[in-house]
């Protein structure tokens, strides 16, 4: 561990941002469409908290990644909404195209991480967090 570089990877939804989109269908069948939606992510996102740390350590120039369960489609807004705060995303992991099994594809994402990184992770679904904490990555509740 000693002399790696530090990288600091956070999910976006509940941790970063308290956003405004909502799951929509049913149960069994539930619809991802607003976790899309650019402009509702850009125009009503609210910081929380963690921000203020995500923006100290790009800052300082340590690694930032996030890791949402968010799709693909919605990665370069995340990185424009990042920039309002002054927060220089090395890249944005985007897990929700692979299915509904968050936690493990999550887990996937630390495990490479924390080969090259002393990883840390922040996220607010414990699911996740257990997950992350089996990868040896430092992992916290937001």
């Amino acid at each position: 561990m000693k002399g790696k570089e530090k990288a600091f990877v956070f999910d976006l939804d509940g941790t970063l941002f308290s956003t405004s989109a909502e799951i929509l269908g049913s149960p069994s069948s539930p619809d991802y469409i607003e976790f899309g939606d650019a402009e509702k992510l850009l125009e009503e996102s609210k910081p929380l908290p963690l921000i203020a740390l995500a923006a100290q350590v790009s800052k300082e120039g340590h690694k930032v990644y996030i890791l949402t369960a968010r799709k693909n489609v919605i990665a370069k807004a995340i990185k424009t909404l990042l920039a309002k705060y002054d927060i220089e995303a090395e890249y944005v992991f985007c897990v929700g195209d692979k299915g509904f099994n968050v936690p493990t594809y999550k887990a996937e994402i630390l495990t490479l991480l924390s080969e090259q990184y002393k990883t840390y992770f922040w996220d607010d679904e414990e699911p996740n967090l257990i997950l992350a904490e089996k990868t040896g990555v430092s992992a916290y509740k937001a």
